[in-house]
């Protein structure tokens, strides 16, 4: 069994990097370091140089200053360390400065979302894409990942391949459904906290079956019934500038369960309903109509129904001519 590391130093203070240093802690792993690049960002700060104390190294900050963070601490490192940055999408050669030094090199890419403010426990349960330059590295990367309550998985191919993956599950998951409750109170006119409440059940219920069941199996709605009507209707309904995303969407649910009827629906324009701006989704509540727009006044008034024209003005009399 691969032993944990005696130490640990985690480089960066964002939401990530705090959730790491109570986790480690709590895993019995000792932190040599918690350096925040925001408080102390001065290149020469003392405080770098006890990375030189840790077997790990976790570089938790931005992905753009990874190799730059790793530069800092470069000259400090050396053979028997382990430098890992947690970036889901950058290989290990933003690592080289480290490794030029004799430090083994690697990733630990937690597939969870964690809020600011989070505790450690966030990280129980999820999933850690891990690799590394070497056999030996990669179980210990493995070893501290499972220590965390991780479950870790080896990332082999594409790291942006694997890290667009993970934004489809996450935020663009967060980001479609922002756009339901636009929808949801575009028809409901409700404010937006309560249409967010009603969806999440529905949006939360769907994503726990997934850990038990089949994408194709958990898929509920029109699409697996084969409702082009239903589908036509939504196609109608919707404003302009949803109507593409919906469109793509029901292409990807049609992979799960084909329907035909549905895809012809999709090489369709939609009514004309749908064919106006999409509006911002803000209701307002409805007005009543000023007294003067009910009962406008003669000279307001519009024309009377096509094919009935108003009867003409009676001719003027002649004056009397006198006697």
């Amino acid at each position: 069994m691969t032993r944990l590391p005696r130490s640990a130093a985690v480089l960066g203070g964002g939401a990530l990097g705090s959730v790491l240093v109570p986790a480690l802690l709590a895993a019995r792993i000792p932190v040599a370091l918690a350096w925040d690049r925001a408080r102390k960002p001065a290149p020469w700060s003392p405080d770098l140089h006890r990375v030189r104390h840790a077997e790990l190294l976790l570089i938790a900050v931005t992905d753009s200053a990874v190799a730059e963070v790793c530069r800092l601490v470069a000259h400090s490192v050396g053979p028997g360390q382990l430098v890992a940055h947690c970036a889901g999408a950058l290989d290990l050669e933003v690592l080289a400065s480290a490794k030029r030094r004799g430090a083994h090199v690697g990733s630990l890419h937690p597939l969870r979302a964690v809020p600011r403010g989070s505790g450690p426990g966030i990280l129980r349960g999820a999933t850690a894409g891990i690799a590394s330059d070497g056999p030996e590295a990669l179980d210990r990367l493995a070893a501290v990942a499972r220590a965390l309550g991780m479950v870790p998985i080896e990332v082999g191919g594409s790291r942006p391949l694997y890290h667009a993956a993970a934004m489809l599950a996450a935020g663009a998951t967060v980001a479609l459904f922002a756009r339901a409750v636009e929808a949801f109170q575009a028809a409901t006119g409700v404010p937006e906290e309560v249409a967010r409440r009603a969806l999440v059940p529905l949006a939360t219920g769907a994503l726990s079956a997934l850990e038990r069941q089949r994408p194709e199996q958990v898929l509920t709605g029109p699409i697996p019934r084969g409702d082009a009507s239903t589908i036509g209707a939504h196609r109608a309904a919707l404003p302009r500038d949803l109507l593409p995303l919906y469109d793509e969407l029901v292409r990807a649910a049609l992979r799960l369960a084909p329907s035909p009827a549905i895809e012809r629906l999709l090489r369709t324009r939609p009514s004309a309903a749908s064919l106006a701006p999409g509006p911002a989704f803000r209701s307002s509540p409805r007005r009543r109509p000023p007294r003067s727009a009910a009962h406008p006044s003669a000279s307001s008034r519009s024309p009377g129904p096509r094919g009935h024209p108003r009867a003409p003005p009676p001719p003027a009399r002649a004056p009397r001519r006198k006697r």
